[in-house]
């Protein structure tokens, strides 16, 4: 005998998936901006989880189904830097490591409110920043796990290291080309470090004599 789905019944817990989805949506993005308001005011140190948790009338049970700390809930670090769909197009993509990887990289930079309102806090509240450069090396660590699946150790490594090497050298210039997509000014900014190293490596040539 075979099994016939219900299609009401299909729709009904697909609906009640989507209502818990945009619960816990809601409620990381309260427990985010309580984090962000009270750490703002008072800094790290004098801000618990107890303050936060209390502003968003949840338990530090559960704070911590979202953040790993007070410091990842005011930046609003994600556990992982690479949503599924950016994986797929990744492993997908045909042509060189470093573009696709830029590809990838870019689509996380075209939140320009965002990004600008954490460098911001970490400029006001520098206490910030070893959280920040902790979870910075784990996302450089989730890039390379992926990149190691379409090329070798060394390949993979150097594909990573001149991307976020590029990544660094935009988010520290913090103007230049703004509003384009983040994609294309990281693969400028990764053309602009292959040229320079070019050039440092460039022998000098010798002074002509009359």
């Amino acid at each position: 005998m075979t099994d016939i789905e219900d299609p009401a019944a299909t729709d009904v817990h697909a609906e009640a998936c989507g209502r818990r989805e945009r619960k816990k949506q809601q409620t990381r993005q309260a427990l985010h901006e309580a984090a962000l308001r009270l750490v703002d005011e008072n800094g790290l140190d004098g801000t618990t989880v107890e303050q936060i948790c209390e502003a968003v009338d949840v338990s530090p049970r559960t704070f911590f189904n979202y953040f790993p700390s007070k410091a990842a809930a005011a930046l609003d670090l994600p556990d992982s830097a690479i949503s599924p769909a950016g994986a797929e197009a990744f492993r997908a993509a045909e042509g060189e490591l470093v573009p696709a990887l830029c590809e990838l990289i870019g689509a996380s930079m075209d939140d320009a409110q965002h990004r600008k309102r954490m460098k911001a806090l970490v400029l006001r509240r520098p206490e910030l920043m070893p959280a920040f450069a902790q979870w910075m090396g784990s996302v450089r660590e989730q890039y390379y796990a992926l990149v190691r699946e379409r090329a070798d150790d060394a390949e993979a490594l150097a594909a990573v290291a001149l991307t976020m090497a590029a990544l660094s050298m935009i988010v520290h210039d913090g103007t230049a080309g703004g509003e384009r997509p983040g994609a294309a000014r990281l693969l400028e900014a990764v053309e602009q470090l292959v040229a320079a190293r070019t050039v440092a490596l460039s022998p000098v040539a010798a002074p002509s004599r009359a």
